[in-house]
């Protein structure tokens, strides 16, 4: 602990803490304005976010934050049909279930790309990774079964937000080293498309408006109050604070530090779902929400702790760039819209 806190000056702490009250709020405000304020329209607002984002993007260039880099359209929009995926189906998740079963199958996430690439890449899976990892599918199983609010819907949704995610994560880590290119130098290219692929498929995932959705385009959504719209722009506003977070974050610290902050995020998460949306929580969920957060974090600290001691041979100098692919795969950080 006390190498932890030596590593952190007061600016990195405060870049944690904007990291970890962003990606927190951003999930309660999407599920107020979801469940409380009866706006069903994820993928729109998934749209939105992008829109937004990719303003304060503009705005982080004209800054100087990032170095701007010029790159083929078609190259990023491989990776955006990847992103858009696991955006849109996260955010579906957690319109369709409880805070604590969307939050719980994230996690999953990490167990999924170890498989993915044990049967599609040939890489072994250490014991003690394999251990972890049957505490974190265990630990979502048992607490899944006794969430009152599981449903087949939303359980699809989930699936697919897992499927997609793993496999962007597997995926962009190659690409953008073909790229050579920064988060913030693909996601200036990647918010607009997008915005715009969101946009199109909007109709076919949302629920139909009372009048069809050519009476959006000349009077709005019914349910677009002025509370509504203020929440969906303050959504919004926190989709591009949480991707300004993680690129602050992750240049000024380690990976246990980072990775810290991630588990320290998905259990303030679990616990909101419980107390501040009332959500059930029985002996048997309590038990599995205690399996899969040990799980996790005894894989994301195993993990690196066998990836240190690689990194201590001559062969392995570039310590921080394979450092920041383990967080990457951690399974506990942020994407565009959600937790």
């Amino acid at each position: 602990m006390s190498d932890l806190m030596s590593r952190i000056d007061p600016r990195t702490a405060g870049y944690m803490a904007f990291n970890l009250v962003s990606s927190i709020s951003i999930v309660c405000v999407n599920k107020i304005l979801f469940k409380m304020f009866g706006f069903p329209y994820a993928t729109f607002t998934t749209a939105c976010h992008f829109i937004v984002t990719y303003l304060g993007v503009l705005i982080c260039k004209y800054r100087g934050y990032y170095e701007p880099k010029k790159l083929n359209q078609c190259d990023v929009l491989s990776i955006t049909i990847f992103f858009i995926g696991f955006v849109v189906f996260n955010n579906l998740s957690l319109n369709h279930n409880s805070i604590g079963f969307y939050q719980l199958m994230k996690v999953l996430t990490t167990p999924v790309i170890a498989f993915i690439q044990y049967f599609a890449f040939g890489e072994i899976i250490p014991q003690k990774l394999q251990f972890a990892l049957f505490f974190v599918i265990i630990g979502v199983v048992l607490a899944s079964v006794s969430d009152v609010e599981v449903n087949m819907l939303g359980s699809v949704f989930a699936a697919l937000g897992i499927v997609s995610t793993s496999y962007y994560q597997i995926y962009v880590k190659t690409k953008q080293k073909e790229l050579n290119a920064s988060s913030f130098q693909i996601l200036e290219y990647q918010a607009p498309q997008a915005a715009v692929l969101a946009f199109v498929i909007t109709p076919f995932l949302d629920p139909t408006p009372e009048d069809g959705w050519l009476s959006v385009l000349y009077q709005g959504f019914p349910e677009m109050t002025g509370k509504v719209m203020q929440v969906l722009l303050f959504s919004c506003f926190l989709a591009f604070c949480v991707n300004l977070s993680i690129f602050l974050v992750v240049g000024q610290t380690s990976p246990i530090s980072y990775n810290v902050l991630g588990h320290c995020k998905l259990i303030i998460i679990l616990t909101f779902g419980i107390v501040y949306f009332g959500e059930e929580c029985s002996v048997a969920r309590a038990i599995g929400m205690v399996f899969a957060v040990v799980g996790i974090m005894a894989y994301t600290h195993l993990k690196l702790y066998m990836q240190d001691e690689k990194m201590l041979t001559p062969q392995n100098p570039a310590r921080k760039e394979e450092y920041s692919r383990i967080i990457i795969s951690s399974g506990t950080n942020t994407s565009a819209s959600t937790e």
